[in-house]
Formats: C-alpha cells, sequence, structure tokens
C-alpha cells in the first residue's frame, strides 16, 4: 500500500487512559490493546492548573497558555472587574499547520478543539462538525467543502446542533435533555446521537485520508469527551447519582463510546503504512465531578471578612477559630476527625445551602480577593492588586506574598464535613509555571481540590459551615494527564518514551517535516522529530 500520510495524528478528546487501561485488561479495545503492546509511548504533561482550557490551544500555537490570552470560556476582564465570555477568536499565536501550509506541506486538519479557519491553507480544514467545544459553527476551507461533508456524511447527531450559530457553548451539554437532569430517554438518545456520530465522523475522517498526499493529517474524535461529563454516573457505580438499574438496561455508555473510538482507529490505521508516523493521542483524562469550585465563591467571601456562620457562632467555635491557626499542621490533622464528628452531630440535618451565585463587579472591587474563572478541576484565585486592579486592594510585594501565604494556609485547612478529609489538595502560585504578562487575566493561585469524593459541605474555623449542593447535570470532568502512542521509521516499538509536554508536540511534528515554528514556546522532541532518531534520546 502506499502511504496516505507522511504524519497521521487520531487524537481522542478527553478518553481517559485509566479507563482504557482498565477495558483493555478486560479484553476490551482490542485496537488499543495492541498498540499498546506494540507501539512507543508515553506520558502527556498538559499546562498544569490551566488545562482544560488551554491544552488543544496550546497543542495547536505551541505558547504558553499565558501567551495565547485565552484560558477559560469566561473570564474577569484585565484592567476591570467585570466577567466577560471570552473566545480563542482573540487567541494570540498561529495554528501550527498554517506554518506548515505556507512553507508547501499539504495538511487536512479535522475538528481539533477550538481552532478555527483564519486562512485559506494548501489541503483541507472542517471546524466543529464534531467538537465538544463549540465557538465559531461549522464551516470548512474550502467553504465548499462544508456543503460536499452536509452531503456525503449528513451532521453529527449531537455535536453539530444548530451547525452554522456562531456562539459558545458545548452541545451535549443541551441535547436530549429537556430538565435538569436526563431522564432514562433522554440518556438513551444521547448515546446513540454520540455512536452514530462516531461512525459518520469515522467515515468522513477516512474518506478524505483516503484521497493522500498528505504531509499532515490530524483528526479529533470529541464523542470521548462529551460521554465523559455527561454520564460518567452510569459508568461509576460509587457515583452518588449511579442508577443501577438504567446502568443494567442501558450498559456502560462510556465503555460503549471507547469501543466505538477503538473500532475508528483501527479503521484509520488501515490507510497508513510503515513510512508514516502515526501517533494516537488521548489527550487528557476524565473522573467524577467532584472538586469544590461551586463553594468558592462563599469560601473567599467569609475568608477575607473573617466572617463566619452557623455553628461558627457559638462561643467554642470563636474560640477555635482564633486558635486553629496557631495549631501545627500535624495535630490539626489529628484532630480533625474527631472535630467533624462534632460538626456532624451538631448540624443533625443538612444545613440550609447558601447562596453560591458569583461575586458581583462591586464585591470584586471591595475584597481582597475574588474567584477567578477557571473551569471547575482547579479553582482560581486572583488577588485585588494595587495598580492592575482599578480598585486593588493589596499591595504589590510583602503584601502580596503575605496575602497569597495566608490564602494558601486557610484553603489549606478546611475540610470536607463527610469525611474529615482535606479539600484542597495544594495551592499554586500560577507565576511557578507561568511567565505572566501584564494584562493577563490569569488567576494568580490555582486551587487543586481533592476529588476523591463528592464536596458539599465544608468547614473550618474560619469559614464555619458552608453548604453548596452540586446541582450541575455534569457528572464528569477533567484530569490533567493524557497518553501518546507512536509508530513509524526511526522509533522504536515498545520503547517507554520519555514524558512529553503538550506544548512540544507540534514543534516536533513540523521538525519532523523540516519546517521551524516561529516565536513558540515549545522544542522538538528527539525521538519525534527524525527518522534516523533514536527512541531513547529524550
Amino acid at each position: 500500500m502506499t502511504s496516505r500520510a507522511k504524519t497521521l495524528l487520531v487524537a481522542l478528546d478527553a478518553c481517559d487512559p485509566q479507563t482504557v487501561r482498565s477495558m483493555v485488561a478486560r479484553g476490551k479495545l482490542p485496537t488499543l490493546a495492541r498498540l499498546l503492546d506494540e507501539w512507543a509511548s508515553c506520558e502527556v504533561r498538559n499546562p498544569y492548573g490551566l488545562f482544560v482550557g488551554t491544552l488543544w490551544t496550546t497543542f495547536f500555537t505551541a505558547r504558553s497558555a499565558a501567551r495565547t490570552h485565552f484560558h477559560c470560556w469566561e473570564e474577569v476582564a484585565a484592567g476591570t472587574y467585570e466577567r466577560r465570555l471570552s473566545s480563542p477568536r482573540d487567541l494570540r499565536g498561529v495554528p501550527f499547520w498554517e506554518v506548515l501550509s505556507s512553507a508547501g506541506q499539504r495538511v487536512a486538519v479535522l475538528d481539533v478543539p477550538h481552532s478555527r479557519v483564519s486562512m485559506p491553507v494548501n489541503g483541507i480544514a472542517v471546524v466543529e462538525w464534531g467538537c465538544h467545544d463549540r465557538h465559531f459553527g461549522f464551516h470548512t476551507w474550502p467553504r465548499s467543502l462544508a456543503g460536499e461533508i452536509v452531503e456525503r456524511f449528513g451532521l453529527h447527531p449531537i455535536l453539530t446542533v444548530d451547525p452554522f450559530e456562531e456562539k459558545q457553548f458545548a452541545p451535549d451539554d443541551y441535547v436530549y435533555r429537556a430538565g435538569p437532569h436526563r431522564t432514562p430517554d433522554e440518556e438513551r438518545a444521547l448515546l446513540a446521537g454520540l455512536l452514530d456520530g462516531i461512525e459518520r465522523k469515522r467515515q468522513l475522517s477516512t474518506h478524505y485520508l483516503s484521497q493522500g498526499g498528505w504531509d499532515l493529517f490530524v483528526t479529533v474524535f470529541g464523542d470521548s469527551h462529551s460521554i465523559g461529563h455527561q454520564s460518567w454516573h452510569l459508568h461509576d457505580p460509587t457515583h452518588p447519582w449511579h442508577d443501577p438499574v438504567l446502568a443494567g438496561d442501558l450498559g456502560d455508555p462510556l465503555e460503549a463510546v471507547y469501543e466505538r473510538l477503538d473500532a475508528a482507529v483501527a479503521a484509520h490505521l488501515k490507510h497508513v503504512d510503515n513510512d508514516t508516523m502515526t501517533l494516537v493521542l488521548l489527550s487528557h483524562g476524565m473522573g467524577p465531578h467532584y472538586d469544590g469550585t461551586h463553594l468558592l465563591t462563599e469560601l473567599l467571601r467569609r475568608l477575607d471578612h473573617s466572617a463566619s456562620g452557623g455553628l461558627a457562632d457559638s462561643v467554642p467555635m470563636k474560640l477555635a477559630r482564633l486558635g486553629w491557626p496557631h495549631v501545627p499542621t500535624p495535630v490539626r490533622r489529628w484532630l480533625e476527625p474527631p472535630a467533624m464528628g462534632l460538626v456532624r452531630r451538631r448540624l443533625r440535618r443538612v444545613p440550609a445551602p447558601v447562596s453560591s451565585e458569583e461575586c458581583t463587579p462591586e464585591e470584586r472591587a471591595a475584597q481582597r480577593f475574588f474567584p477567578s474563572p477557571n473551569n471547575s478541576v482547579f479553582g482560581g484565585v486572583r488577588i485585588n492588586l494595587a495598580g492592575r486592579e482599578p480598585s486593588g486592594r493589596v499591595q504589590p510585594g510583602a503584601e502580596f506574598d503575605a496575602v497569597c501565604s495566608q490564602l494558601t494556609e486557610d484553603l489549606l485547612g478546611i475540610v470536607n464535613t463527610q469525611t474529615g478529609a482535606p479539600v484542597v489538595r495544594s495551592v499554586a502560585r500560577t507565576t511557578d509555571y507561568y511567565r505572566r504578562e501584564a494584562l493577563d487575566a490569569l488567576p494568580d493561585l490555582l486551587i487543586d481540590w481533592n476529588h476523591d469524593v463528592s464536596v458539599e459541605t465544608v468547614w473550618s474555623p474560619k469559614t464555619g459551615v458552608v453548604h453548596v449542593p452540586y446541582t450541575h447535570w455534569r457528572t464528569g470532568d477533567h484530569r490533567p494527564d493524557g497518553l501518546l502512542l507512536a509508530t513509524g521509521p526511526g522509533i522504536e516499538p515498545g520503547a517507554a518514551l520519555p514524558p512529553l509536554e503538550i506544548i512540544d508536540l507540534a514543534p516536533s511534528l513540523a521538525a519532523r517535516l523540516g519546517v521551524a515554528l516561529p516565536d513558540v514556546d515549545g522544542r522538538p522532541v528527539a525521538w519525534c522529530t527524525s527518522p534516523t532518531t533514536s527512541s531513547s534520546s529524550g
């Protein structure tokens, strides 16, 4: 067979590597099982703390999340206290396939999330036919290609709803959901639509791959992303919303989607040979939607004002609030379980929920710190910094450092009343991972929540009891790292390759085709760049 592409990348968006390995161990996913056994592989490291909104833009621009100026679907606009939608239309950076195209390479790019057609390419581009994330609506290059795709393959039953409307949303959040949560019939319809969509995308993608002559062919399936968010509770029997009757009747929706994607990968591999560098990317993980982001507004209000309610207003709780910061951390950890027992006994019933409404611009201006939009896996906090925010309350330098340190300690001291365990695993300063720009809208602190169990009622001596039920319909959310499987000339079969930063993948693919990407932060990795390079180098 003649190779149809010099480089093929098949990506499964948010297809959880841990779940894939579990299914392979149980005799499922024969294609991915073979690749795990025979191909080289490596862990893929995604942008720390910001990966949910920046993974794909970091991939295709090869720029740091701080430089692209897009990290989340909304932001508190720099220089204001106004919360607004943000769009990758304002993204800073050039998709690497445009650089390759300008250098004479023939490219095909299908459904890379957060990307759009911004210039003609030497080849084809398909945007938002099958993406979980929608911004620009379904469109293509050349423009006539959209009509050809609709006539030949139709639209994705879930992910191309309202195909030509330019708006920012995730279609799978709304299709087949009339109420707050899906009915059993709606769950069935969602799964059927995603399975149908995968089959249509397989046909669409392999049709254009089979035309051949591609220097680079990239195709992304968004269905694994969608089913992970929407149906994790039917996959995970430990989830509090798990319905064993429906799961028994419907089967495991996540595994059904993964099995269909496994077959789609196999279909693509039939169109390449040993002369093609072929990559299969599981972009990042998925797990239960357990985090404290929905409580963060109220927690920061209380920590800023040193206010508390309920039990914390009693004399013993006031004394605890005053003395708790002075208790050594090991002793504090030892005291937390009996303290939580006391809290639970005093509560006797589920406390009345407090408001989870977002801060108003006036509140942001008045507080020393406030929530900074960052999706939900990692909480984000912005310090109200003098000279940066209009009514800055915290001076740069020593005061900023002191506020960050104290807030970190306070957040680490909050516990889940259900378990007595800390709600927060760690708090990092964004500057530990990113070179900030003066007018960026990034958080100053990144909160890594404890994702072991659901988080609805928490306590610390400084906050008192805070109860905010989680009511969103998404039951699954992301985990940070991904997996890359690779084969081709110069790549040692079965090799355990060094971990790959996602920012380095595009420069590596470009370098293999003899093109250097300008003004990027990523760098080519040796094992990927040349057919003559040993895979043991990193």
